[in-house]
Order: C-alpha cells, then sequence, then structure tokens
C-alpha cells in the first residue's frame, strides 16, 4: 500500500508550495468551522446580564467565523484543484507512456476492457482518494483536537473519553473497511471480467453477427452476471457491517459522555453555558464518526481502484533500451542472424534454433514454412518485441540491442497480417507514416499502393472515415493503406506479413503490384503463405520446428527432389 501511496503522491508533490498552503488553509477553516458550540456557550453565558452590545458584537463575531470558514474552505478548494489538474493528467500521461513501453509480452496476455476499465476507475479514484484524504479526515482530526482542547478546560476525564472512544473506532474501522476492501476486490475482479467480455463484443461484433452469436453472446454475458450479482451483494453486506458497528460505538459513546456530564452538572461543577459547548460539540462530532468510517472506507475503494492504475508503472518493461545507444540516421539494410535461438516464456520447446542467416542490401528474402515453423518469431526477434535467448541479430554489422527500440523499428516499414487502421480518415491513416506530410506526398504514396483510384472514387476522397479498425473498408483496401502508410514512412527495411491468401484475385494482383514497386532497392521480408508472392524473390528460406531446412531461389527450390518447398508448391499448384 506504501508504495502505491508514494506513487500517488509523487504527482502531488510537483507543487510542494501549493499543496503546503492548500493543508494549511484546510486546517485553519476546520479550527475555525469547528468553534460553533463556543459561540452557543458565549450565547447562554451573556443572555442572562440582557447586555444587547455584547450579544450584538458575538452575533458579528459568529457570522464572520462562518462565513470565514466558507471563505477558507473555497481557497482550499481552488488550491485542491490546481494541484489535481495537473497532477491527474501527467498521471495519466505517464500510465500512457508506460502502456506504449511495456513489451509485446505484457500487451498480448492482458484485456484490453480490463486495462480500459482500470484506466478509468483509477482516473476517477485520483480526484476521490486527494479528496478523502485531504478534506474530509483532515477536517474530521482537526475537529477531534479542537474538541478535546475545549473539554480539556473544563473536565480532563471528558476529553480523555472522547481520545479514547476515537482510539477504540479507529481498530474496529479498520477491520470493517478491511472486509470491505477485500469484497469490492472479488467484486471488481468480476467487473472487469464484464467489462472485458462486452469489449470483445464490441471489437468482434462482425464475428458474432456472421456466426449468429447474438442469442449466445447474451445468454454468456447473462452467465457471467451470476457471478457478479453474486460478488456486488457481498460487497453491499459490508457496508451494514458499517452502520451497525459505527452506530454503536456512537451512541455509547454519546451516553457515557452524556452521564459523565449531567454529573458534572448536577454537582455544580458545569456552567450552563458550558453544559451547552458540551452538547454542542458532541451532537455535531459524533455523528461525524459515520462519516470518519465512510472516509476510511473511500480511501480503501479509491485504494482499491488507483492500485490496479498506479500499478501499471510499476510493471518491468524485459526489453531495455542501452545506456549508450548507437545512433545511425539511415542504415544500409544489411542482416545477419547468427546462432540465435529462442523460447517463449513458459514453452518448453525452442521457437527457434541455431538459425544462421545473411540478408544482403537490397535483397529480397522470404520466409515460409508451416504455421508454427518459426516464421514470425524470425520479424518479432528482428524487431526487438522479444530478445533472443542465445546468438545476436545484427544490422549493418551493429547488434539491434546496441539501438534504441524506437530507432531500430525506425529503420523498418512494416505491413502487417492484418493490419489496424485508427478510427479517422483515409488521409490520415495513411499520414501516420510521416509526421507532417503534405497532400502531394500521401497521393503519391497512394498511387505507388494502388489505392488512389479508389479514394477519388468516394464522396468525401482522402477525408472518408474507415471506422474502428478500418471496419469499413475491406480486406484488401485496408492492405493498401497499410502499403501506402509504409511508403510514406520510407524505411530501409521493408517487412511484409504477406495476407492475400484469403482476398480474391483482382485484389492479391494489386496488392502485390503495390508490394513489388514499393520495395524496390530495398532490404525487403515476406513472411510467405501462398507461394505465388515469393517466386519473384533474391531467397527463399524454408522453416520447419524452428529450423532453416532448405534456403535458395524460386527455381533452385524446386529442383530439389522430396523437397519441402517442391511440396509446399505442388500442394498449392495442385500438381501431384
Amino acid at each position: 500500500m506504501l508504495k502505491i501511496l508514494r506513487v500517488f503522491y509523487s504527482f502531488l508533490i510537483g507543487k510542494k508550495f501549493v499543496f503546503i498552503l492548500m493543508l494549511t488553509v484546510v486546517s485553519a477553516a476546520s479550527i475555525v468551522g469547528s468553534l460553533s458550540p463556543y459561540f452557543y456557550k458565549l450565547f447562554v453565558d451573556a443572555i442572562p446580564q440582557l447586555d444587547y452590545p455584547v450579544l450584538f458584537r458575538i452575533l458579528i463575531f459568529y457570522i464572520l467565523a462562518r462565513l470565514l470558514t466558507t471563505s477558507l474552505y473555497t481557497i482550499a478548494h481552488y488550491l485542491g484543484d490546481v494541484i489535481l489538474v495537473d497532477a491527474a493528467a501527467e498521471a495519466r500521461t505517464k500510465v500512457f507512456k508506460r502502456l506504449h513501453d511495456l513489451d509485446f509480452a505484457f500487451h498480448s496476455s492482458k484485456s484490453t476492457g480490463s486495462l480500459i476499465s482500470a484506466i478509468k476507475r483509477g482516473d476517477g479514484a485520483f480526484f476521490g482518494l486527494f479528496h478523502v484524504i485531504h478534506f474530509r479526515i483532515l477536517d474530521i482530526f482537526v475537529g477531534m483536537l479542537v474538541m478535546v482542547y475545549f473539554f480539556s478546560g473544563i473536565d480532563w476525564k471528558i476529553a480523555a473519553f472522547v481520545v479514547l472512544s476515537f482510539a477504540i473506532s479507529l481498530p474496529i474501522s479498520r477491520v470493517t473497511v478491511g472486509i470491505n476492501f477485500r469484497a469490492r476486490k472479488r467484486f471488481l475482479e468480476e467487473e472487469d471480467n464484464i467489462s472485458g467480455v462486452i469489449t470483445d463484443n464490441i471489437i468482434g461484433f462482425e464475428t458474432v453477427k456472421l456466426f449468429s452469436k447474438e442469442d449466445w453472446e447474451l445468454r454468456n454475458l447473462s452467465k457471467k452476471f451470476e457471478d457478479w450479482k453474486h460478488m456486488l451483494w457481498k460487497f453491499a453486506h459490508t457496508y451494514r457491517i458499517f452502520d451497525v458497528s459505527t452506530a454503536l460505538i456512537m451512541n455509547i459513546s454519546i451516553f457515557l459522555i452524556m452521564l459523565i456530564t449531567l454529573n458534572l452538572a448536577t454537582n455544580l461543577k458545569l456552567t450552563v453555558g458550558e453544559f451547552v459547548l458540551i452538547i454542542g460539540f458532541i451532537t455535531s462530532f459524533y455523528p461525524r464518526l459515520f462519516d470518519l468510517v465512510w472516509g476510511i472506507r473511500d480511501i480503501a475503494k479509491d485504494y482499491a481502484d488507483i492500485e490496479k492504475y498506479l500499478k501499471i508503472l510499476g510493471y518491468k518493461i524485459l526489453i531495455q533500451d542501452p545506456k549508450n545507444p548507437v545512433k545511425l540516421e539511415s542504415v544500409a539494410g544489411e542482416i545477419e542472424f547468427a546462432d540465435v535461438s529462442f523460447k517463449y516464456e513458459k514453452d518448453e520447446k525452442e521457437a527457434v534454433k541455431n538459425i544462421n542467416l545473411r540478408v544482403r542490401q537490397g535483397q529480397s528474402v522470404a520466409f515460409v514454412g508451416s504455421s508454427g515453423a518459426g516464421k514470425t518469431t524470425m520479424v518479432k526477434l528482428l524487431m526487438r518485441f522479444f530478445d533472443v535467448d542465445e546468438g545476436k541479430i545484427a544490422i549493418d554489422g551493429v547488434n539491434i540491442k546496441n539501438f534504441t527500440k524506437s530507432d531500430l523499428r525506425s529503420f523498418m516499414g512494416v505491413v502487417p497480417q492484418e493490419p489496424i487502421l485508427f478510427n479517422n480518415t483515409i488521409g490520415y491513416n495513411i499520414a501516420y507514416g510521416k509526421e507532417k506530410a503534405g497532400k502531394k506526398e500521401i497521393i503519391a504514396a497512394a498511387k505507388l499502393a494502388n489505392i488512389h483510384d479508389f479514394i477519388v472514387g468516394l464522396p468525401k476522397k482522402y477525408e472518408t472515415q474507415v471506422g474502428e479498425r478500418g471496419i469499413k473498408l475491406s480486406g484488401g483496401q485496408k492492405q493498401r493503406v497499410a502499403i501506402a502508410r509504409m511508403i510514406l514512412s520510407d524505411p530501409e527495411i521493408i517487412i511484409f506479413d504477406e495476407a492475400t491468401s484469403q482476398l480474391d484475385s483482382e485484389s492479391e494482383r494489386l496488392i502485390q503490384a503495390a508490394f513489388w514497386k514499393a520495395r524496390e532497392a530495398k532490404t525487403t521480408i515476406i513472411i510467405a503463405h501462398r507461394l505465388s508472392t515469393v517466386s519473384r524473390t533474391d531467397k527463399i528460406v524454408v522453416m520447419e520446428n524452428g529450423r532453416i531446412v532448405e534456403t535458395g531461389s524460386h527455381t533452385e527450390l524446386l529442383r530439389i527432389k522430396n523437397g519441402k518447398y517442391r511440396h509446399f508448391w505442388d500442394l498449392q499448384t495442385d500438381i501431384n
């Protein structure tokens, strides 16, 4: 808990002077605001003298104290907002940056819905935790000190009993809040599960409709809600524990203090004004024990929400940038895999084993093989989504670990198997490949990618919205937008995760033509599924079980009798 609170306060103390000033103003407001019972005493003591000017002066000071209290609280809230606005923005920005910095392995193991839910709750809890600690709890604590100060001037036994009852309420509150906190954490797990199901359905709504699974998904969600409702009821019942335990402490405390007070009064050890002061304090303060317990409970609630949010900042980045990176403006594009072996975490089998491969500058190389052969792993290692376990990968003779990840990936342009487009315009998605790209550059890239004619045929042309993840475009159109985006980035190394196997022949022809135009004179790596794409490459690397089993050109590999590549080619061309 202390670790999370340290992170929380690290954002707040950026404006240390304002923070200290705010605490001072809150304390002053609480002190002045707690003086009402004292004014009641002054009124009661002054009334028998029937001195109107004295009563009038007390009234003026009483009203001024109330106005001052309101003014101080207003100033304190303003100062709190001055701190919070920047602190909350900085926290969200750092969490956002951390999510980008975290490794491929982190994101592949996390639910998008769960992360969104955690960020949304955590950002709200950032504000809630700040106010409950620095306004509600501090206000109650200062108010208690004021009350103890006045009681100690009347009878030390009353003051001691107030402190004792307050001290007893804290451990009881801690127990009840602990029960509530644990129940809330279990409930939040179910809430995140629900959020994950809903997010998956929104993202995959097309698949749901294609398989007519609307009713099935509704039943699945209803089933999830059974666990959600069960945990919500458990969570809700903990509030009844609050009510009963707090009411018991409060009423027993009031009874005993009143008993002591009545005893002092009947023995003429109290003035009427002092009696009114005591009644005023206990009737105004003790009901605030509920506020104290609820305040502690809100701290626990907000902490539960903010813990998962700020915990993102604590996740370790596995793939680290070097302390003294190599800086190159550009690279020629020569790639070497030297004795490379790698195994995914928790997998017993190595994904790639003893890979030795050299790709010359400007050469086109294709990786082919069955699913799980290690083709995609080779590209992930090259881009440092993961680090090799053994051996090294070099670009232009420089170990890729000596580049920052950002610099390394800036040398590469990737056309993924399933391009993800932003929910923005076609022009925006193409321009994403180059910061401050001009309209002429965007159009030139679109023409090279064989997508310009399609775009200008649309009513809004380059301002056409593509929808979330590019849902409004076909698979072939998204591929060509991705190629245009890659062309605009002007990389030295092109990686093409070919995805034409499930497209129509016309889309495949356009994508292949666009690709071969785009890769001229550039080092190119292709992950091939349809071999018609790779027949033009300079070198074909055939992989099986994480190893390279054949290497050569299309013509050379077809000459190998009973060869793997020949087998794949025969399967795709229906030659027996």
